[in-house]
């Protein structure tokens, strides 16, 4: 979940009154924001994604005045025209068709107000943007900006501008070459071809969404107005994230002002502050708290969660959810917000029936397979199902099944997700070589393999795999161990003569249940042990277990 340092004194500005850290949390573990530790340097903690709101501290202030009774309803913001426009050219729809736009001016912004701005504009990328590539957000000095904007796409070696932080002009190739956020976020402009641009009438570049804006229109302490763009693939995304920063804002003493976007025939102002409307009725919120509070109640403590709430006719509520609030997508929303306001009033009671829990079947037999290997005088070992290409195929001359591979990895050592247990179970020879031998390790595991057919396109399965080292490690010590596991599990795994890539020609079968191939076992080619700089003979077993059944 998105982590944020609740500092009290900061908190206490915003909400007009002092708290202190032991009561600041209690209050945010009562809006549902997970406490992980009280610092010296103010609370650490986790807020839940479908509250982005919460990621400042104007957001969490603005909740906590309802719960603590401060303020009640939504919030009153105005939205004045600024008289800008942005101007989306045709040849910026096939790569960051949307974009929407705000002016916020009459701020004193402080250096924490700016590091706040920052942060809170990394976390709306990854819980509304999915890493910038829905939703990506720029904020500029808007002193330096003359309008319109206009919003285009040019070739990456036609552009030219000095990026954020960076002395020099450097070309959209030379960004996405050498910069950290360039190589980070290319992927989601050079296929095709072209710079996302926002672009002044002075002709200066104020931003490459969704890689790094210009350093032209850098937001500093003497910034007293500021221009907001986003830009996106999804409309409702950046309009969301735009709301959201619009409200922190004005909390930080802001004035809000629309802007014009030209979009061919269309043309329409943003931010769009109208609050959304909804019916509720009481007896959903009954039925879902399980507690009979009146109607009159449950409108004071929607009232209290910031919401606009009144009696609508007999049996019915009427709410209008302020634009900030994304997360509300269901009537339940509502009793959710009713408990967070009275949950003093919601007493838990034990289930009027006695129930014991137990280990799921799958749970079980994995646990007996485990212990036939433990006695078989295997070391379980535990690799990672995040694993690497070259190592689970290159070195072992394997081609197929094609693995799930990681559109973005943190680290090129993790970019595929498994196939096999037995490259990981060589990796740990390796990382034991040293050590006296014989050897024997086994691991019981998930692998993830590639189907088209299924709505996710993965398939999990559970797979058991053991290696034996020592110097006359051979097939019969391997045929030993899977005839007795498979007396062990009552199956008739069944060997036939198979040749694999990884192992030594004649030396190898593939096992068989149902007639039906589950896995091999053999002796591990000496080219892959020289690949995993290993120097004694391997033999090596590696079974599917789904199909023999060992948890119908």
């Amino acid at each position: 979940m998105p982590a944020i340092l609740v500092r009290p004194e900061r908190i206490s500005r915003f909400l007009g009154r002092e708290v202190g850290a032991e009561e600041l949390a209690e209050l945010l573990a009562r809006l549902g924001i997970s406490v992980d530790e009280v610092t010296p340097g103010g609370i650490k903690a986790e807020y839940n994604p479908n509250r982005p709101d919460f990621s400042s501290h104007a957001g969490i202030a603005r909740a906590l005045k309802g719960v603590l009774g401060l303020e009640f309803g939504a919030p009153r913001v105005s939205c004045r025209p600024s008289g800008w426009r942005v101007i989306v050219d045709e040849s910026v729809k096939a790569v960051r068709p949307f974009v929407v736009a705000a002016l916020v001016r009459g701020l004193g912004l402080e250096e924490e107000d700016i590091l706040e701005l920052i942060a809170m504009q990394e976390d709306l990328h990854w819980v509304l943007g999915r890493d910038r590539r829905k939703v990506a957000i720029g904020l500029h000095d808007a002193s330096k900006v003359r309008p319109p904007i206009r919003y285009l796409a040019r070739p990456l070696n036609e552009v030219r501008f000095v990026p954020l932080h960076e002395s020099f002009p450097m070309t959209g190739e030379e960004i996405l070459e050498k910069l950290e956020t360039g190589r980070r976020y290319g992927r989601l402009v050079r296929p095709y071809g072209v710079a996302p641009l926002l672009v002044d009438a002075k002709g200066d570049v104020l931003s490459f969404p969704p890689v790094i804006n210009s350093s032209l229109t850098e937001v500093t302490t003497s910034t007293t107005e500021v221009f907001i763009d986003v830009t996106g693939t999804d409309l409702e995304a950046v309009s969301k994230a735009l709301n959201i920063l619009v409200y922190a804002l004005h909390e930080m003493g802001g004035r809000i002002y629309s802007v014009t976007v030209v979009d061919g025939r269309r043309r329409f102002r943003t931010p769009d502050l109208r609050p959304e409307r909804w019916r509720v009725y009481p007896e959903t919120v009954r039925r879902a708290l399980g507690v009979d509070l009146p109607e009159r109640e449950i409108v004071r403590a929607l009232r209290m969660m910031r919401l606009d709430a009144r009696m609508r006719g007999k049996g019915s509520i009427e709410v209008q959810v302020p634009p900030y609030r994304v997360d509300v997508l269901h009537p339940i929303d509502f009793a959710e917000d009713v408990f967070i306001a009275l949950q003093e009033r919601v007493v838990p009671e034990f289930p009027g029936t006695m129930t014991f829990g137990g280990l799921l079947p799958e749970t079980r037999a994995l646990d007996a397979v485990k212990a036939a290997f433990i006695g078989l005088g295997f070391t379980e070992a535990f690799n990672t199902i995040l694993s690497n290409y070259r190592r689970d195929y290159e070195l072992l001359s394997v081609s197929g099944p094609e693995p799930v591979r990681i559109l973005n990895p943190v680290s090129a050592e993790y970019d595929i997700l498994r196939t096999m247990l037995l490259p990981g179970l060589l990796t740990t020879l390796a990382v034991n070589r040293h050590n006296p031998y014989p050897q024997r390790f086994f691991e019981v595991g998930d692998a993830v393999l590639y189907d088209p057919e299924r709505p996710e396109m993965t398939r999990r399965v559970v797979k058991a795999a053991c290696v034996v080292s020592h110097a006359t490690a051979s097939y019969s010590v391997i045929k030993s161990v899977y005839e007795e596991f498979s007396r062990y599990v009552k199956r008739e795994i069944v060997p036939v003569e198979r040749d694999y890539p990884f192992m030594v020609p004649g030396r190898s079968v593939a096992l068989t249940y149902g007639g039906r191939e589950v896995g091999f076992a053999g002796e591990v080619h000496p080219r892959v042990l020289e690949s995993f700089d290993l120097e004694m003979p391997v033999a090596a077993m590696e079974l599917e277990l789904g199909p023999l059944g060992l948890w119908a």
